[in-house]
C-alpha cells in the first residue's frame, strides 16, 4: 500500500515496493508493460443499434472480449463502420458502403426521408493504429424509423 510523503501527499504509484496487483487494488492505473500489440486486431466489434429517433440510428460498439466496457482493444484507433440500406441483408463486405471510422462509441447515422421504413444492415471491424484491419463483426440490422 502507498504511504504519505512528508508533504502529506500519497505515494505508491511510482514506488518500486508496490507491485501491479497492489496498484490495481488501490485503483491506480497499472502501466502497460508489454507495449502495443503488433499485427491486425484479433477480436471483433459487437454492435447494437438504437432506433429511438426518427431517421437516425445510434450505433454502439464494444469489443467482443469485453462487451460490457466501452474500451477498444489495445493498439486499435477505432472501428470502421459500413452499411447497406435495403434488403436483402448483405452476403459479404463487397455489398456495403463505407460510413466512417469512429474512434469513440457511439456513432450516429442520419438518413434521408426516402430511407424511412427501410432496413439498414451494419458491419464493423477494428482498425489498428498501424492501419491494419481486424475481422468483421456479425451483421446488425435495424429499421430506419420514418
Amino acid at each position: 500500500m502507498g504511504s504519505r510523503e512528508p508533504s502529506g501527499r500519497w505515494c505508491g504509484d511510482s514506488s518500486p515496493d508496490v507491485d501491479d496487483s497492489e496498484r490495481a487494488a488501490m485503483g491506480i492505473t497499472v502501466p502497460d508493460r508489454e507495449g502495443t500489440p503488433e499485427g491486425p486486431p484479433k477480436t471483433r466489434p459487437v454492435v447494437s443499434v438504437d432506433t429511438s429517433q426518427r431517421l437516425q440510428h445510434t450505433i454502439a460498439f464494444a469489443d467482443e472480449s469485453t462487451p460490457t466496457r466501452k474500451a477498444k482493444p489495445d493498439g486499435v484507433m477505432g472501428a470502421e463502420i459500413w452499411v447497406k440500406v435495403g434488403d436483402p441483408p448483405p452476403t459479404g463486405p463487397s455489398e456495403l458502403s463505407f460510413l466512417s471510422v469512429d474512434t469513440r462509441t457511439p456513432y450516429v447515422a442520419d438518413f434521408p426521408g426516402e430511407d424511412g421504413g427501410k432496413t439498414a444492415h451494419y458491419m464493423l471491424r477494428w482498425v489498428a493504429t498501424t492501419g491494419e484491419k481486424g475481422p468483421w463483426s456479425e451483421t446488425a440490422s435495424a429499421t430506419v424509423g420514418a
